[in-house]
């Protein structure tokens, strides 16, 4: 039987989907599909080092966009369910038929986690970022963002998160919140959230993929044809994970 709290976890993923389902009959949309490759470092007990390298692409031949993204995060650990993390972003993104950009990203995060020997995880992360873009027709735009996500992940055939061989689902929420003007960008988010499936091979290897619902908005006009209606409000996202441990443990 399931217990009352996998019933309300159940609930809000349908609502979610019937959200999401209304939402896309509304718009025009496109899926994107973005491809993830991290790898992060263990140092020892405290100190890790994180990096993620993506390409992402809007699956259309009439209005083309893409991006390549590089991210290198420091993080500290000084409490057993507290970190803080320091990081860099940096991507080429096309933004329409005729103007790209490149994009210069710090920030800093906190994030809060329960104790992933449990069935259930629950994390929150919090991050600032300054957002510096150049783009192809030599304008720049500087803004500051604040975005919070909260992830949900839940262990399907073993009793704690840590466990190897181990089937997961997970779900996670984020909003965005951004201070001064807005940048111009194809897809401007707003909020978006994302469901998936996950699979933990070992300390070391673990895979996912998912679908996420984000709302956005076009906050650039095409210079040369007519801006289009297209938005993209589901994304297909895959990833492969490698954590590197620290020398003690092998």
């Amino acid at each position: 039987m399931l217990s009352a709290l996998n019933k309300k976890f159940i609930l809000c993923l349908l609502i979610l989907i019937c959200f999401s389902y209304h939402r896309l009959k509304a718009q025009d949309i496109a899926p994107q599909i973005w491809n993830n490759f991290n790898v992060g470092w263990s140092i020892n007990e405290h100190f890790s080092w994180r990096n993620n390298a993506s390409y992402n692409v809007l699956i259309s031949k009439e209005y083309p966009w893409y991006e390549i993204t590089l991210t290198s995060t420091g993080v500290y650990k000084f409490q057993r369910f507290y970190e803080v993390s320091l990081g860099f972003y940096f991507a080429r993104t096309k933004q329409t038929l005729s103007l790209s950009s490149i994009e210069l990203r710090p920030f800093v995060g906190f994030r809060i986690t329960t104790n992933p020997k449990k069935r259930w995880l629950v994390t929150n992360l919090g991050k600032i970022e300054m957002r510096n873009l150049i783009y192809s027709d030599n304008d720049n735009s500087l803004s500051w963002r604040f975005r919070n996500r909260t992830h949900l992940a839940l262990a399907l055939t073993n009793e704690s998160m840590n466990d190897n061989n181990n089937l997961f689902v997970f779900a996670y929420f984020e909003v965005f919140y951004n201070f001064g003007q807005e940048v111009r960008e194809r897809f401007f988010n707003q909020f978006k959230y994302k469901l998936g499936l996950g699979y933990r091979l070992s300390s070391r290897w673990n895979f996912d993929l998912g679908v996420i619902y984000q709302d956005s908005k076009i906050t650039v006009i095409e210079p040369v044809n007519p801006t289009t209606n297209l938005i993209t409000n589901y994304v297909i996202e895959w990833g492969i994970n490698y954590i590197i441990p620290p020398r003690w443990q092998d």
